[in-house]
């Protein structure tokens, strides 16, 4: 099993860009938009905050599942811990 690390929501919104997602404004959440891919949304989050790990699996699993990037390459750009488990 890997080990993961927090994620905090401004290294995860930079992960989502670079993906092509654009953060669109929205009252009571953070809501990213792709052109082709659809729209992921989640609660609010500030910046420096940890991403919970059930929006780090559910977001791991619709992109691999849309073909965006593989679970394994999502899981060495934003999980792995910098020690093993």
């Amino acid at each position: 099993m890997i080990k993961t690390r927090p994620v905090p929501f401004a290294e995860f919104s930079s992960f989502l860009q670079r993906l092509g997602y654009v953060e669109k404004p929205y009252p009571n959440g953070r809501v990213f938009l792709h052109p082709e891919e659809g729209l992921l949304a989640f609660r609010y989050y500030r910046d420096d905050e940890a991403v919970l790990p059930r929006d780090l699996i559910r977001t791991r699993t619709f992109l691999d599942l849309r073909g965006v990037i593989e679970a394994a390459d999502f899981d060495a750009a934003l999980l792995q811990a910098d020690t093993p488990a």
